[in-house]
């Protein structure tokens, strides 16, 4: 233990699994997991699935232990009503909010503390961008904004508004409950980003701040955040190899809404 969560920052924890170069990691993974978790990792048919889920959970656990004095195979986590993964024990002061998400070869954790969180991730070269199904995802602004741009440009921006979505659903903990095209997001001027509800969500664009990040090998991010009365949290990146090394990175912040409190 010996980093603070509280409402004022977010931290970030990437682990690209290619970068785990030491074998006898794979075991101590392995070590931190609960019956439960062996058990969905079990599940998963193919070795890769396997592999990104073991390095899913140790990063959760080991990340986690660095805000707690707790030990990272002490953790134990249970589902929320819509399937996000919570903190079940030990109860800490302050709570701890995360949330994960992975694509490709990146696994991203986010950590604060006060205030709900949603994170996303996609690999923007690794994907096709599924352009015949724009109306399955997205509002129908959205659509019409995405198909009047040229190919590359719009497979862009097909995954920033994906995880830009996807990061609001998750902050909200209802998962695709939410319908799709109740909601959207608008770039606006050159870093500017805009979030509009539809009345039947019963929510507040006002009540969310949100990121688009840049992370390295061809990932964008997007971080989604209850708003407080407070000055805009901070936000930091680490990479990591869990129980290797850790370091803090420089990132992009492409767009944000408005900082104000």
């Amino acid at each position: 233990m010996d980093l603070a969560a509280d409402s004022r920052r977010i931290d970030l924890w990437c682990t690209y699994i290619s970068q785990i170069g030491d074998d006898s990691l794979w075991p101590r993974y392995d070590a931190l997991l609960s019956g439960d978790e062996r058990a969905r990792q079990a599940r998963f048919r193919f070795p890769r699935d396997q592999r990104r889920y073991l390095v899913t959970r140790a990063l959760v656990r080991t990340a986690l232990s660095r805000y707690a004095p707790v030990r990272p195979e002490d953790w134990a986590f249970s589902a929320g009503p819509h399937g996000r993964p919570e903190i079940s024990a030990p109860r800490t002061q302050p709570a701890l909010e995360f949330n994960i998400s992975h694509s490709s070869d990146l696994v991203l954790l986010g950590v604060t503390s006060g205030r709900a969180l949603g994170v996303d991730v996609e690999s923007v070269e690794a994907r096709e961008a599924d352009v015949d199904g724009l109306d399955r995802y997205f509002a129908p602004e959205e659509s019409a904004a995405l198909r009047s741009l040229p190919p590359a440009a719009r497979r862009r921006r097909f995954f920033e508004l994906w995880t830009l979505k996807e990061s609001y659903i998750k902050a909200r903990g209802l998962g695709l409950a939410i319908a799709l095209d109740a909601f959207r997001f608008e770039p606006t001027g050159e870093r500017g980003l805009t979030l509009h509800v539809r009345p039947q969500l019963g929510d507040s664009p006002g009540g969310w701040r949100l990121w688009q990040l840049d992370l390295r090998c061809g990932h964008v991010a997007a971080v989604c955040a209850a708003r407080g009365g407070e000055d805009p949290p901070s936000i930091t990146v680490r990479e990591t190899v869990p129980l290797a090394g850790e370091k803090i990175v420089d990132f992009a912040v492409s767009r944000s809404t408005s900082q104000g409190p």
